[in-house]
């Protein structure tokens, strides 16, 4: 009788033994789709955080650019309302040393 048990023990090994090979293998045949689902979920979660950043960057780019081209503007305005006075202020005094070196060189 233990002859029987022995044989119906090593027969319930084997059955365990192929069970737990069959688990692994269907794991393993999962194993390459759900590793290629994470990377694609971490790639699209990368270009997600990437675009954020460069969309935040292109922000404080934009806002950067429009402050420099603000003063930048109004040191133009400064630079012309100055030229604009000047010749006001001196326009009779420019022709007149124009018209003086134009007739003293003909």
């Amino acid at each position: 009788m233990e002859y029987v048990n022995l044989v119906n023990k090593i027969i319930e090994a084997e059955h365990a033994a192929q069970e737990i090979a069959r688990e692994v293998k269907e794991k393993s045949l999962t194993l390459d789709s759900d590793l290629a689902q994470s990377v694609a979920e971490l790639r699209e979660q990368y270009f997600a955080r990437a675009k954020r950043y460069v969309e935040e960057v292109q922000k404080t780019e934009t806002a950067s650019a429009d402050a420099d081209m603000a003063a930048w503007d109004k040191k133009r305005e400064a630079a012309m309302n100055d030229v604009e006075s000047a010749y006001r202020k001196n326009r009779e005094k420019w022709v007149d040393i124009l018209f003086s070196q134009i007739i003293g060189q003909s």
